[in-house]
């Protein structure tokens, strides 16, 4: 159903709700990727699941189980037409996100970099022109927060991805981050 719901917005050239749409789309798609990979992992069903036919007469109906496929270079392409950024929590799309704690500095500048890993879930691929992250005190009232961001645009194929992510500001502490809880990805 939100997949003709976003056809039709498409159509009336509405492009923000389009947008908006194509979100929700891609993060119930993203969902069911994740919860299938977990129980693959898990190994709790050992056998295989009972089908149901009045189940795959409504799998049209369930947004769940749509074919994504083209849907995110669609969302790229008309994201890049609205006035304004749409924010939304990098974790909703991609699976697997962390940043490694070890800090790799620069040899001849001011500066550092860490690297960002995630699993791109879609079958489309597509090319992203930033991606970032933001350093946050876990003491919310000392000094300011740090934005590392990629330096190139990142090649997204389905499957982990591998990234570095860069900053000018020095950082003086240990070549190993003590606690990841202070990292917010960003996409």
């Amino acid at each position: 159903m939100l997949k003709m719901y976003a056809q039709c917005l498409k159509k009336l050239n509405r492009k923000d709700e389009y947008v908006r749409t194509l979100l929700d789309l891609l993060s119930k798609s993203a969902a069911r990727s994740k919860s299938i990979r977990l129980r693959r992992t898990s190994m709790q069903s050992k056998s295989p699941p009972e089908s149901n036919a009045s189940e795959e007469t409504l799998e049209w109906l369930d947004d769940d189980r749509v074919n994504t496929l083209g849907f995110f270079e669609e969302l790229i392409t008309y994201s890049n037409q609205l006035p304004y950024d749409i924010t939304v929590p990098m974790s909703k799309y991609f699976g697997d996100i962390s940043v490694e704690p070890y800090v790799r500095h620069y040899d001849d500048k001011d500066g550092f970099q860490l690297r960002l890993q995630f699993r791109h879930l879609f079958e489309d691929d597509a090319i992203i022109q930033k991606a970032r992250i933001r350093l946050l005190h876990t003491n919310s009232g000392q000094g300011k927060d740090i934005w590392l961001e990629s330096e190139n645009p990142i090649h997204l194929r389905k499957g982990f991805i591998k990234t570095w992510l860069s900053s000018n500001v020095p950082f003086h502490y240990p070549k190993r981050l003590r606690s990841l809880s202070s990292l917010t990805p960003l996409g």
